[in-house]
């Protein structure tokens, strides 16, 4: 009892010494404040990035630069992303503030929060949906079809909801995205209902006198065989070429039909209905409309090819760049440790056969053979599930021989000292001389080659991923993955600015956590090696 007590005060004693050594050195401090960033990072990336990283298209238009580069020359001026109309749901009457609600000529509405949305039976309904808006509209007195534009098709507005917002920059924007999300609950004496949306330009500014409506055709038409089911309606101003209006035909950015210049623009959804008899009358469920401008700037680090927010895949990317990196750093030092130890300690044929394999691993083609195996995992649906699993397996399967060598030197070196002699000669077995003497000589060197190992994982799980096909299920992003994506437009791409939003953070993400753990491991290399310790 007593040697136990006194060597559990000796051990912690030296964890004490050494964590002061630690905390006194400058580079050491450094790396473990940006691995704690980045896990951090990690671990909150539902918090700091909510939108979707693979799925999340159309955030921006296409290639946005940061918002923050919108201070040099030669981005002054551009168009920042933005919600005019914000998503929101229908919970309190404070969300119905910002509308103004119009029946249509001759007709009534009613409108009814209903503060909890019922589970709907698909996934069109946006994300965490806080309410919605019941909508009953009749026309008291039916006179036939009508329509307030020729672009609309036949019917009779109903009812209309309408919001304005200042635009402010000269500039018009890349494109803008119309959201809704609507369940039609009953029609009465209605053969079809369509849903229209209407931008409206400013009263006056220096390029017109008059107001400008211009109707979005969404194609959205509703019949009562229709009748319950949450529908989402999506609208990119890039489709509006193909909408037949002459005001959009031809024209590769509707939006600068639409933006010509600063004041006040109305957003305007309508239901239109086509009467079968008097007193048509429909209800609508509306869990959100949306309108969304698409600038040319957006967010921390700008969008990629597809409006998918760079930040959010950078943030994303970190999960699998740390747990890949740290657990096979772990495992690959782990076993080199295990094999080393026995090989040095043991000898005879331990030694030679561990050595023999060593070897053989050794001169393995590295890289060649990792792309081929990770090639073949790919192909393969039912390992793809536990992906993570295996390329950790790889990893480690792959990397532990030169761990293997260094321990086995330092277990050489230790086992010959005279303090393990002398505890041999008293009868000191081997477990013990194991456990008191060979593990504390190769622990600080253990601690120092995870440290340094975990960086070159870092890369080589990059690497594959820039070299090789996609290791991962198609909702699953990475740091190497958008290097590779961002390739064709860095290199080639110069309307897009060489897009070095896009490629940069990732590159420099993996360089700077990579640099983090060799930092650490210098430090804990100083620490444990007497030669390199400073005197």
């Amino acid at each position: 009892m007593a040697r136990t007590g006194t060597g559990r005060k000796m051990f912690l004693a030296g964890v004490k010494r050494n964590t002061k050594l630690y905390l006194k050195s400058k580079i050491g401090m450094l790396g473990i404040g940006i691995i704690l960033f980045f896990l951090l990072m990690a671990i909150f990336a539902g918090d700091l990035a909510p939108n979707d990283p693979v799925f999340g298209t159309n955030v921006a238009a296409p290639y946005s630069i940061p918002s923050w580069a919108t201070i040099f020359p030669q981005y002054q001026g551009l168009a920042v992303t933005s919600y005019p109309v914000a998503p929101t749901g229908f919970q309190s009457q404070s969300d119905l503030s910002p509308w103004t609600f119009k029946a249509g000529q001759n007709g009534t509405y009613t409108l009814q929060l209903q503060p909890k949305v019922p589970s709907p039976p698909n996934d069109f309904l946006p994300r965490n949906p806080t309410g919605s808006l019941l909508v009953n509209a009749t026309r008291v007195r039916s006179n036939g079809t009508s329509t307030t534009n020729k672009y609309l098709p036949g019917g009779q507005a109903l009812f209309s909801m309408t919001q304005s917002f200042q635009w402010t920059i000269h500039k018009a924007p890349s494109a803008f995205v119309i959201n809704a999300t609507l369940d039609p609950v009953k029609m009465t004496n209605v053969s079809a209902v369509y849903i229209n949306f209407m931008i409206s330009t400013p009263r006056s500014n220096f390029t017109m006198s008059t107001v400008k409506t211009y109707v979005l055709i969404s194609q959205v038409k509703f019949v009562p065989s229709q009748i319950g089911g949450w529908r989402r309606i999506f609208i990119p101003s890039g489709l509006l070429p193909s909408s037949g209006i002459p005001a959009f035909a031809n024209r590769a950015y509707p939006a600068s039909v639409v933006f010509t210049g600063n004041g006040t623009y109305t957003f305007t959804m309508q239901i239109q209905a086509v009467p079968t008899g008097a007193n048509p009358s429909v209800s609508v469920r509306i869990a959100s409309v949306s309108f969304k401008v698409l600038g040319s700037a957006f967010g921390l680090l700008g969008s990629d090819d597809a409006g998918r927010d760079v930040w959010s895949e950078l943030v994303w990317g970190s999960r699998i760049s740390l747990l890949i990196g740290v657990l096979s750093g772990i495992g690959a030092v782990g076993l080199g440790t295990l094999l080393g130890i026995v090989a040095g300690y043991l000898g005879g044929l331990w030694d030679e056969g561990i050595g023999r394999v060593t070897d053989f691993f050794l001169v393995l083609p590295f890289l060649p053979l990792l792309i081929i195996l990770t090639f073949i995992l790919s192909q393969n649906s039912f390992l793809l599930k536990t992906v993570y699993t295996w390329i950790i397996l790889l990893f480690t399967a792959l990397s532990w021989p030169t761990i293997t060598k260094i321990i086995r030197s330092q277990v050489l070196s230790v086992k010959e000292r005279a303090y393990v002699e002398a505890s041999r000669a008293v009868g000191g077995g081997t477990a013990h001389i194991l456990r008191k003497h060979i593990l504390p000589n190769v622990t600080g060197l253990v601690y120092s080659q995870v440290a340094l190992s975990v960086s070159g994982f870092i890369l080589l799980e990059a690497a594959l991923d820039f070299l090789t096909v996609s290791l991962y299920p198609v909702d699953v992003t990475t740091w190497g993955l958008m290097l590779t994506k961002a390739l064709p437009d860095a290199t080639a791409n110069s309307a897009a600015g060489y897009v070095w939003w896009w490629f940069l953070p990732p590159g420099v993400a993996i360089a700077v956590l990579s640099l983090a753990f060799v930092l650490v491991g210098f430090a804990l290399d100083s620490i444990f090696n007497p030669r390199l310790r400073a005197r």
